[in-house]
């Protein structure tokens, strides 16, 4: 799926240094360049004069969904644990989410893959954006690069906003730890979601 969006306003953040050194659970990276490459970074681009109206409801974009499984993650967790915070997200904000899309004021959708599924070249084609030159350890086999993009359309089909973050993925670390890692993704990908009052305190 490849999203074309003429005019677009781009907001990049890197989330701080603090947060690489949560992600390292077991492995540790003592080489300045290599923690600030691992940095987690997000970037997320939106329509002009896009605004979600406070109470708007949401549904799941049944063939956007997309979780590229890999046999050295709990995949269905992460799964589960990703839909319940983008669901926790768009509540907090003061929106619903129903059932039906055909009931929806819009509709979300995320893919999520580590880079030997989902690589650089064919994020960019396929989404129109990249976070950022987030590389993972050299010769450490216990990370790897992992992306998540998330992306909300109107009533009309039309992508209006999409957020992605890169990170780079412990295969060692417990479920706790990713649990709580994958929520403060998720909330800061949100921060930028189209609405009055994210656009009043940026």
């Amino acid at each position: 799926m490849m999203f074309n969006v003429l005019h677009i306003h781009q907001l990049i953040r890197l989330l701080p240094v603090m947060w690489l050194m949560l992600l390292s659970a077991c492995v540790t990276v003592d080489d300045p360049e290599q923690k600030a490459i691992m940095t987690p970074a997000i970037i997320s681009v939106s329509t002009p004069d896009a605004d979600i109206p406070k109470g708007s409801s949401f549904a799941w974009l049944s063939k956007a969904v997309n979780l590229y499984k890999d046999e050295r993650l709990d995949t269905s967790t992460i799964q589960y644990l990703i839909e319940l915070n983008i669901k926790k997200n768009l509540a907090d904000m003061g929106f619903s989410f129903v059932g039906a899309e055909s009931s929806a004021d819009y509709r979300i959708a995320y893919t999520a893959a580590l880079e030997s599924s989902l690589d650089d070249d064919t994020i960019l084609r396929r989404f129109g954006l990249l976070p950022g030159n987030m590389r993972t350890p050299r010769d450490n086999p216990m990370f790897e690069k992992g992306t998540l993009v998330i992306y909300a359309f109107d009533s009309a089909g039309d992508v209006i906003w999409r957020s992605a973050v890169q990170v780079a993925v412990d295969f060692s670390m417990d479920t706790p730890e990713r649990k709580e890692r994958i929520k403060r993704y998720v909330h800061d990908m949100f921060n930028s979601l189209p609405t009055r009052a994210t656009r009043e305190s940026s």
